[in-house]
């Protein structure tokens, strides 16, 4: 008796193991919906309205006239005197015969002219922003003369890092030359407003690695400068993150619903191994 009540015990457990291991919904656990809770909104009355009305005016109010203020100012009261009037001397101005100038208006003066200053500027970028061994980028470094006067012997310079290697240079206007890691471009006379366009093309040789991965771009005149602080222009290159592989297939719910699959097939097996040694 006992043996067969085991036996049936341990068929129907393995086969609810292996329903739920071979359903569908066996990874997926679903949460019983919340309550609904109900509040009961008490309903209020209006007030009642009141009478606020002003009660009728009154006879006095409409056939009343309310006096006027009175005068109260108190008239001043001159007592006569028998004293006779003292002789007084009397004061006569005699007008003096005086010459008086007039002035002449002030010569107006010329204020001096506001000195216009040449200023070159310098800016400088890079694309792309990062970058791996072999990758190839490029340096756009633009010059533009933001003062009020025309800049002479104007001239770019551009010094790149020992991890790069320089495949080509080119400008919008102006001589170009390569030394090492150098670019010079002479650009000579720049007018107020102008813009000259810097173009360095490099390979990555080795990896970006701070401070080694940042160079600095300078632009020189031989004329008065009016902010020199705007005359160099340095950018980094930073290295490309790893690249990720995509995943591929749907993610499966994991070895839970195997590992019941596979305890439900033992438990079967047992069972009906009780019940051949039961026979």
């Amino acid at each position: 008796m006992k043996a067969t009540v085991m036996r049936a015990l341990l068929f129907v457990a393995g086969l609810t193991l292996i329903v739920w291991g071979m359903s569908p919904l066996g990874a997926v656990v679903v949460g019983a919906a919340p309550p609904l809770l109900v509040t009961e909104t008490p309903i209020v009355e209006p007030p009642t309205p009141t009478n606020t009305s002003q009660p009728p005016p009154t006879a006095t109010e409409i056939g009343e006239l309310t006096p006027g203020p009175t005068d109260t100012t108190v008239p001043t009261i001159v007592v006569p005197t028998d004293e006779p009037p003292r002789d007084r001397p009397s004061r006569t101005a005699t007008p003096t015969a005086s010459a008086t100038a007039t002035p002449e208006p002030p010569t107006p003066t010329a204020s001096p002219e506001p000195l216009v200053l040449a200023d070159p500027s310098i800016t400088k970028s890079v694309s792309p922003s990062t970058a791996n061994v072999g990758d190839n980028v490029e340096y756009t470094i633009r010059v533009t003369n933001i003062g009020g006067s025309t800049a002479t012997d104007v001239v770019v310079e551009d010094t790149l890092p020992s991890i790069m290697t320089i495949v080509s240079a080119s400008a919008s206007r102006g001589e170009v030359s390569v030394s090492g890691q150098t670019v010079r471009v002479t650009i000579g006379e720049l007018a107020p407003g102008e813009t000259v366009t810097v173009t360095v093309r490099a390979r990555l040789t080795a990896a970006p690695v701070p401070p080694n991965n940042r160079n600095l771009a300078t632009v020189s005149s031989s004329s008065p400068d009016g902010d020199p602080n705007n005359n160099q222009a340095s950018v980094p290159l930073d290295p490309a993150p790893p690249a990720v592989l995509p995943i591929t297939g749907d993610e499966g719910p994991g070895l839970l619903p195997l590992f019941a699959t596979s305890l439900g097939l033992a438990l079967i097996a047992l069972s009906v191994l009780i019940r051949r040694r039961a026979a």
